[in-house]
């Protein structure tokens, strides 16, 4: 019968109990230390999931130090010749390991994320020159469910339909996209890659800044991918041709839009979904800007989804006087009827007012705000969004 040590000595047994010690760091990195036969072992499983990159910075060779200073740009990292291997051998030795790497979440007011970032990416471009992934079991991303792209400087990333080209070719199986602050592009339509993206599901774009070229690039390059959820919020008065770009999102079931009514009318123009169910919409500017497109925007939603929107959500900001509130809501409802004719089943309308002063209806909008007043919704809620006055 083997004694205590030699049971821990058997390969399975061993996993189990490092298995038990996933991130507990001390613990597995005491066992790393305690004995030769576990030592490869409990680190496989001490840097299996990484959540920084901080840990490989101080492993990389003195003359690719140079990666991780923000003013080395693109066209500096083309010029740089790699090291040779035998350099890189006490970051190789580690970096095998790796079999997951989370570089945080994204934070307007984390650094460390952005560095981490810059860093991984120019890693894996000077490395790249040798044919060489860094980080060899995650050499092949065709696994990759979730990606988001964080563009800080127009002048620093790639264009957009680059990124999204590479993207579509190494993760096939990507399912959630996310794309963060600014983009370029190269503004060529006639070039842009035809991206397949098969089994994309969800598309976060609600905290980009998407000006007019790069939304006509990014309606143009995802027009046909199977996107079923869609967040996006558009800049005011965009100005391009809009028939140049296809009939886009044909297999959407989920609209978040965001942003100005102009601009939403005319995206709205050219979606193609024919399965749309639930619609969010939160326009930017005046509450009487809304009131104004709101006749135009309704007969398009429901030209394009009226047999299939089941869902709509109304968010109403802005500044404007309490006093208009109560024929704000009634001029809503009555321009959100045809919608309910046509087939609706759920309406949530919100509508956010300061804090300090209560909001008063008169009894014929009160009367419009009571769920009897909808027979033919399934739901019909009505909410005020209260915000404190700075």
């Amino acid at each position: 019968m083997p004694g205590p040590f030699e049971t821990l000595c058997i390969s399975e047994i061993l996993a189990v109990i490092l298995d038990g010690l996933q991130g507990d760091k001390k613990s597995l990195y005491n066992m790393a230390c305690c004995c030769r036969a576990f030592t490869d072992p409990a680190l496989d499983m001490l840097w299996r999931s990484m959540r920084s990159f901080a840990p490989f910075t101080s492993l990389i060779p003195q003359s690719a130090s140079f990666m991780d200073d923000t003013r080395t740009t693109d066209c500096d990292l083309s010029k740089y010749h790699c090291n040779s291997l035998d350099d890189w051998k006490t970051f190789d030795k580690y970096a095998a390991r790796v079999w997951s790497l989370h570089i945080g979440e994204y934070d307007n007011d984390s650094a460390d994320f952005v560095t981490d970032q810059d860093c991984y990416i120019r890693l894996t471009v000077i490395r790249g020159q040798d044919v060489f992934h860094p980080f060899p079991k995650l050499r092949t991303i065709s696994t990759l469910r979730s990606l988001t792209l964080v563009c800080r400087n127009t002048l620093d990333c790639d264009p957009i339909e680059l990124v999204l080209d590479r993207a579509d070719a190494e993760a096939p199986h990507l399912k959630e996209l996310r794309i963060i602050g600014l983009m370029r592009t190269m503004r060529t339509l006639h070039s842009t890659p035809q991206l397949r993206f098969g089994r994309i599901r969800n598309v976060d774009l609600s905290k980009a800044y998407i000006r007019a070229p790069e939304l006509a690039t990014l309606c143009t390059l995802l027009s046909q991918v199977p996107i079923s959820d869609l967040k996006i919020h558009l800049q005011d008065r965009l100005n391009m041709n809009w028939q140049a770009i296809p009939p886009m999102f044909l297999a959407l079931k989920q609209l978040d839009v965001r942003g100005s009514m102009f601009s939403v009318i005319l995206f709205m123009s050219r979606l193609a979904a024919t399965n749309l169910h639930t619609l969010v919409f939160q326009p930017d500017g005046k509450p009487s800007g809304v009131m104004t497109f709101l006749d135009y925007l309704i007969p398009i939603i429901i030209e394009k989804l009226g047999k299939s929107l089941k869902s709509f959500d109304l968010h109403i900001n802005g500044p404007r006087p309490h006093a208009q509130d109560s024929d704000l809501i009634k001029g809503i409802l009555q321009g959100l009827e045809p919608l309910v004719e046509a087939g609706l089943q759920s309406l949530h309308l919100f509508l956010q007012v300061d804090s300090t002063i209560p909001v008063q209806f008169s009894p014929e909008v009160q009367s419009m705000l009571e769920p009897c007043a909808w027979p033919s919704l399934k739901q019909f809620h009505f909410a005020i969004k209260a915000i404190a006055m700075e």
